[in-house]
């Protein structure tokens, strides 16, 4: 084969991979992302949520239902308005953390919570390790020491938060932390009556 037959291959099949390449590029603008990387984070008035790994936003939006929760009809608008799934999942968690202190009838001053949604259940067990020296097989966990709730995206849901909220709320209430299993009784309690 002539180098300019070879040219010519090389030539078209360049032009067809920056065509291609090309339509990729502008469908990935167009199409809004529903997985973040590595280093995902979103801020609200209560919350910050950092995302861990190859999160899917589509699922962690679903997985929070706050349907149930009285909204006025002006912030369901704003709710179901937002594009943007990140800071729509934020606003979810700030919507479910107000219910929670409703629940409980507490209202921490000041009060900011981080969540950190990690891909999947090894880096969420890989963190409570790191943290306590020890392997637990947990689904979520708070801390209060960094004021962090750790959860999965496969296992978050309104009521596993909520769970997480109710830790973060009585020991940011209390001046005196309450001991352990009252704050797990109390947490118990906002799931049970999370709905009502």
């Amino acid at each position: 084969m002539s180098s300019i037959k070879k040219l010519n291959i090389l030539n078209y099949k360049f032009k067809a991979f920056i065509f291609f390449s090309s339509i990729l590029f502008f469908l990935k603008l167009s199409c809004p992302s529903t997985a973040l990387g590595q280093q995902g984070e979103v801020s609200s008035d209560y919350c910050t949520i950092y995302f861990r790994g190859e999160i899917n936003l589509g699922q962690v939006d679903k997985r929070l239902n706050t349907r149930f929760i009285e909204l006025s009809s002006r912030d369901r608008e704003i709710l179901k308005n937002t594009g943007d799934l990140s800071r729509r999942i934020a606003l979810k968690c700030d919507i479910i953390l107000l219910k929670s202190e409703q629940v409980l009838d507490m209202y921490p001053a000041d009060f900011h919570v981080n969540i950190i949604i990690f891909e999947n259940k090894k880096m969420l067990i890989d963190a409570y390790q790191k943290i306590f020296s020890k392997r637990e097989d947990l689904y979520s966990f708070y801390v209060y020491e960094n004021n962090t709730i750790y959860t999965t995206q496969l296992r978050i849901n309104q009521n596993v938060l909520a769970h997480e909220f109710g830790h973060a709320i009585v020991n940011h209430y209390f001046i005196i932390r309450p001991p352990e299993t009252v704050r797990e009784l109390i947490s118990q309690y906002i799931d049970i009556h999370l709905e009502d």
